[in-house]
């Protein structure tokens, strides 16, 4: 049972501007040099090409070449925006994470109720767009990656801790009642569970076991008595 005194998230507040930003921000991250480039056409050509060429040859067998035979631009027009194929992943990588959060953060904004807002989020990251077999591989390329690089560790880390806070907002909203104890136990359980979920999806593509499985997060966050 959902306590009556639960109140509205700005979940709108919560969006973060991914349209807009740089490649600057992957300084620090491990990659040298990275030129500033506002987003754009070529951008976009560019990072599509680059998660094409992921899906397809996968990480190690991905190289600036081949990324600019993907996108049809001289090897010199994409080493203009990306010295090197560190900072060309890291970019398609990022690019990824944060349209899977901005999704979530968006499909909750449509509702104003806060336990639909928290149901939303959710499954915000479950529609068509992210199960669809190229962005599966594309994250479980993540995964795989992120355990010998730190740059891409590093991005990872930083998804889950932004995806942890909003997931944690909105519990709080529609469970108010909750300890900061048992706040923090749903969140982590809740994104324990939904990573579950996507994997299996991703084994064995079964809808039935989808919604079960979304049913069963949502109750880990909602219910009275979440199970163990």
């Amino acid at each position: 049972m959902v306590s009556s005194t639960s109140s509205t998230v700005d979940v709108a507040a919560m969006l973060h501007p991914t349209n807009n930003w740089t490649f600057v921000q992957f300084l620090g991250r491990g990659c040298t040099t990275v030129r500033s480039v506002a987003a754009g056409q070529t951008q976009t050509l560019i990072l599509d090409a680059v998660q094409s060429v992921i899906v397809r040859d996968g990480v190690r067998g991905a190289s600036m070449r081949q990324v600019a035979d993907q996108a049809g631009v001289s090897l010199g027009l994409l080493s203009y925006y990306f010295d090197g194929k560190d900072s060309l992943i890291l970019a398609a990588f990022d690019r990824a994470t944060n349209r899977l959060l901005d999704a979530s953060i968006e499909a909750a904004s449509k509702v104003d109720d806060p336990v639909e807002q928290m149901k939303q989020f959710l499954r915000g990251s479950f529609t068509n767009d992210f199960l669809d077999g190229d962005y599966l591989r594309l994250r479980v390329s993540l995964w795989a990656v992120a355990l010998t690089d730190p740059a891409i560790a590093q991005l990872d880390a930083e998804y889950f801790e932004r995806y942890s806070a909003q997931l944690r907002l909105l519990i709080q909203a529609a469970r108010p009642d909750l300890s900061a104890t048992e706040l923090n136990g749903r969140t982590t359980d809740v994104i324990a569970a939904s990573n579950g979920v996507w994997l299996n999806w991703a084994r064995f593509a079964n809808r039935d076991d989808l919604e079960r499985g979304l049913l069963r997060c949502e109750a880990i966050a909602l219910d009275d008595t979440p199970l163990p």
